[in-house]
């Protein structure tokens, strides 16, 4: 019975072997699809089965052995599966060992394409729960040939019907087409359409002139290793663990050329497929691509970062890199240009990076080092620039001046060695800065700026151990040599230019504007050789002594030429050409300070050292006016056809004005002209010189072929020739003896001294004072205009006024002479006084004596004489004498008085007494014992200017 048993169960074995087979099959068929789509499979066997635990615990009892099995399996006339074995052994427990399998899987549509796979051996064993489910283990040269050209080798693989996985922990190679790849053990889900590298995982891809194409069609050889790896066919990709390398090589070009190979190593990858080709790569952990060189482009690049998405089309088109971007390239067979930033993007064909936050660049040329930082970077690698963002900073170091650029934004040349920057853009060569809204420089080999063009507040200064010199300007373009000294410079628009010394604590600081352009020019050492101007100029020149007398100075023009001294520090010379003006500004407010304003069509200036000026030539029509710092002084004015200012080299305001030409001078009301005039500031002495020099104001005119003017004390000095005219009596304030207020009154001297405050007058040597026919003369007159009183002294002479007197019964105005040492004529008391060797004269009267007091009616037409001491008076025919003698023009009577005093008279006989009448008119004499004396009287002088000449 038990045999029957044995017997019954083999048949019944027997009897579900083409099921087992037509399982095994659809298994074959599903791995082989899995496969063909994902491009890589199995791994390494060995001879011996590697069972699962569950499995090492099978029967060894042989129910059957077949010899020369063979079994086909149809399905509706359609072949399904055809296998065969040198032998097949069934086992008590129904598990089955076969010897050199064949396996051959049909497809259902085409009977012509089949999936193949031989094996040394196979087992099979049926699930114990009865269920159709099973596992099979293939040992031995096992050889996978896929309908799709897919084909595997290994020493073992497993598959599990149950979770419909097929695993191998043995070296399997794989090849497709122009794939091939190993791994050492694999697991392939069959439901979930994956596969799962374990171990030292190679795929590798090879062009292919096959039609249909292939995986990575462009590149001559891709190999990819890592220590695991796992297939997703249904996503299309592939994710890399462990140490991941990858390899690409391109194939030739049609020119000829090798494009660049590309090695990249990760510690993750994820390869994404699209039409059978790698299109992308994401990169996770110490990414590291390395473009590597060829003989057809030497340039090579690497970059690093945490993570990195690589884009591939034939060759590595794209690479996007994250976090911690390091990347190291070069170009035109340079040093190696290394970038930093958080991210980055690589586009092969425009050969571009594209970088974020962060940025940091270095550069390498001719051994000097270059770093750039910005917020982006677009780099160039073919036309070696960077195209910089987001505050910039560029940073080259040679020896030890630096250079620092910084902007908004910015383009990088390096190829060129240009650059552009916009948006507050500054170059800074150790203390020296180029800065402006926008730059365009160029830069030398070793990155140091030897030409900039500055747009927009541009602004350039150069600072040393003795100076710093500091230009500014709407635009402005300079040129450096080679040490980084300003070789010329040229500023256009509204530009200024300053220069401040180091040790400036004596130097009058230099700043100059120009309205359209200035253009300097410097010697090698870097030191200011000289400057011009184009449009409205000004020179300012502010004096660092700040005592009480200190001015600062202005000079503007339509274009001012300056030179300067060797030390680049100091000006020598500057001209002044068109409508020029020099205005001079005292530091305080004085009564002896003034602002002076000199106006001209030119000026050339010369300095003494530290800035301080010297001269200032006015050529052409000048005009110079004064502005008094207090109210209680007045404007002065100073013109002439050419004018030199002389600078005082302490205070550094005018020391004084030499005029010529046509010269004028005036303050307030009073006016001064003359050929030459020189003015000196610290007297306030106005020299008159030349040409007739004349000084007036509205009384007065007076000339002498010299004058000096004490403006500030109000005096005038007047030499040679002296000539005044006062326009009326009235103008002198009644201070001459003539009786026509309207008239002018003339005066001359030797020389002459004025106190204008005062109110006086001091003629000498030959004085003389007129008016019409009346004057005095004398050695000196000295003229008191508010006390109205005259002075004259020394061999006076005078004809005053006319007396009415009676001749032949008829009346007759006659005029009266008058000398004595000594005249005084004061108008409160209409007196005139003669002293010393009196001698009066009317006609044919005389009268001589030592005192003679003259009265005046308020007409200034003579009232009474009162002549004392000495006394002689003749007449034709009559002599008197006495001490004392009065003459009243009422009556035309004199009173004679002495001890005694005595008449002659040649027809009449002659009497004395103690007083003595005479009766002129009536021609008698009467004698008093007593005298009565009376008398007073007051005189008036008129002056009138006639033709500019003294009458």
């Amino acid at each position: 019975m038990a045999k029957e048993e044995k017997t019954k169960k083999k048949y019944q074995l027997r009897a579900k072997f083409p099921f087992i087979l037509r399982v095994a099959a659809i298994f074959g068929l599903a791995a082989t699809i899995l496969v063909i789509g994902i491009g890589f499979y199995f791994n390494i066997g060995k001879d011996e089965f590697r069972l699962k635990p569950q499995h090492t615990q099978l029967s060894e009892d042989v129910v059957g052995v077949v010899k020369g099995y063979e079994r086909r399996e149809s399905d509706n006339g359609n072949l399904k599966y055809f296998i065969k074995a040198d032998q097949a052994t069934t086992f008590s427990d129904e598990h089955q060992e076969l010897q050199n399998v064949f396996l051959q899987v049909f497809d259902e549509n085409d009977q012509e394409i089949s999936d193949k796979i031989n094996a040394d051996k196979a087992i099979y064993i049926p699930a114990k729960d009865k269920t159709k489910n099973f596992t099979i283990y293939f040992a031995g040269n096992v050889d996978v040939k896929t309908r799709y050209d897919l084909n595997i080798q290994t020493e073992q693989i497993a598959y599990d019907k149950s979770t419909e996985i097929a695993d191998s922990s043995e070296l399997i190679n794989f090849q497709r087409e122009n794939v091939s790849g190993k791994s050492y053990g694999a697991i392939v889900n069959i439901q979930n359409k994956t596969l799962d590298l374990l171990k030292d995982v190679e795929i590798n891809s090879y062009a292919s002139d096959n039609a249909k194409g292939s995986l990575t069609d462009d590149i001559k050889t891709a190999n990819l290793k890592s220590g695991r790896a796992f297939v997703d066919q249904a996503a299309e990709k592939i994710k890399f663990e462990e140490n991941v390398e990858i390899y690409l090589t391109p194939k030739n070009k049609s020119n000829g050329k090798l494009d660049q190979p590309t090695d990249i190593k990760t510690d993750k990858a994820t390869a994404f497929f699209s039409d059978k080709r790698i299109r992308k790569i994401n990169l996770e952990g110490n990414v590291d691509v390395y473009q590597k060189p060829t003989d057809a482009n030497k340039n090579w690049t690497r970059t690093k970062s945490d993570s990195a998405v690589a884009e591939i089309d034939g060759e590595l088109k794209k690479l996007d890199l994250y976090n911690n971007v390091l990347i190291e390239t070069t170009a035109n067979n340079s040093q190696p240009t290394r970038l930093r930033a958080v991210t980055a993007k690589y586009d092969k064909d425009s050969d571009k990076f594209a970088l974020e936050k962060n940025v940091e660049i270095i550069t390498f040329e001719n051994g000097n080092q270059t770093k750039i930082t910005a917020g982006k970077v677009v780099y160039d690698r073919i036309a070696d620039r960077f195209d910089l963002e987001e505050n910039v900073v560029i940073d080259t170091s040679e020896n030890s001046k630096p250079t620092k650029i910084t902007a908004s934004n910015a383009v990088y040349q390096q190829r060129t060695e240009k650059i552009f920057l916009t948006g507050n853009a500054r170059i800074l060569q150790g203390k020296d800065i180029v800065k402006g809204d926008r730059i365009n420089a160029d830069l030398n080999k070793n990155k140091k700026l030897i030409y900039a063009d500055i747009f927009g507040n541009a602004y350039l200064k150069q600072e040393n151990s003795e100076r710093k010199t500091e230009f500014s300007a709407n635009e402005l373009n300079a040129i450096f040599n080679q040490d980084q000294k300003v070789q010329k410079a040229n500023a256009k628009g509204n530009s200024d230019v300053v220069i401040i010394p180091a040790n400036a604590g004596d130097y009058t600081r230099f700043g100059l504007f120009a309205a359209d352009a200035i253009n300097l020019d410097f010697r090698n050492d870097g030191t200011l050789s000289n400057l011009q101007t184009k449009g409205r100029t000004t020179i300012k020149l502010n004096s660092p002594n700040n005592s009480p007398d200190a001015a600062d100075k202005k000079l503007t023009a339509d274009k001012i030429n300056t030179v300067f001294r060797n030390n680049g520090n100091e000006l020598a010379s500057a001209a002044a050409v068109g409508d020029a003006e020099l205005i001079v500004e005292p530091h305080r407010s004085s009564n002896e300070n003034y602002k002076t304003v000199v106006n001209s069509s030119r000026f050339d200036c010369d300095f003494f050292d530290k800035n301080n000026a010297k001269s200032c030539t006015a050529n052409g029509k000048s005009e110079v006016t004064r502005y008094p710092t207090v109210s209680s002084r007045s404007k002065q004015n100073l013109s002439a056809n050419k004018l030199n200012a002389i600078f005082d080299p302490k205070t550094q305001d005018i020391e004084r004005f030499d005029a010529n030409g046509n010269a004028k001078f005036s303050e307030g009301d009073r006016r001064g002209i003359a050929d030459q005039i020189s003015y000196t500031a610290d007297n306030e002495y106005v020299r008159l010189r030349g040409g007739e020099p004349t000084i007036w104001d509205s009384s007065a005119r007076a000339k002498a072929e010299e004058i000096d003017w004490d403006v500030r004390n109000e005096k005038s000095f007047l030499n040679g020739k002296v000539s005044t005219t006062y326009y009326s009596q009235k103008q002198t304030n009644g201070a001459t003896p003539f009786n026509d207020t309207a008239s002018p009154v003339f005066l001359t001297a030797a020389n002459a001294k004025f106190d204008h405050r005062a109110e006086t007058g001091l003629y000498t040597g030959n004085a003389r004072v007129w008016q019409e026919n009346n004057y005095i003369r004398a050695d000196k007159i000295f003229l008191q205009q508010k006390e109205s009183r005259l002075l004259a002294e020394g061999k006076v002479q005078s004809l005053l006024y006319n007396t009415a007197r009676t001749v032949g019964g008829k009346k007759t105005n006659t005029p009266v002479y008058a000398s004595a040492e000594k005249m005084l004529y004061e108008r409160r008391n209409n007196l005139i006084r003669y002293e010393n060797n009196v001698d009066i004269r009317q006609g044919t009267d005389r009268i001589v004596a030592q005192i003679a007091n003259v009265y005046l009616d308020n007409n200034n037409q003579l009232a009474k004489t009162v002549v004392e001491n000495d006394v002689v008076i003749t007449q034709p025919n009559r002599r008197a004498t006495g001490t004392f003698a009065q003459y009243n023009a009422a009556d035309e009577s004199v009173i004679l008085r002495g001890s005694p005093a005595n008449v002659s008279d040649s027809e009449n006989g002659s009497s004395s007494g103690q007083e003595v009448i005479l009766y002129l008119k009536e021609n008698r004499v009467v004698s008093n014992g007593s005298t009565t004396n009376n008398g007073t009287g007051r005189i008036r002088t008129v002056y009138k200017i006639k033709d500019g000449k003294i009458n």
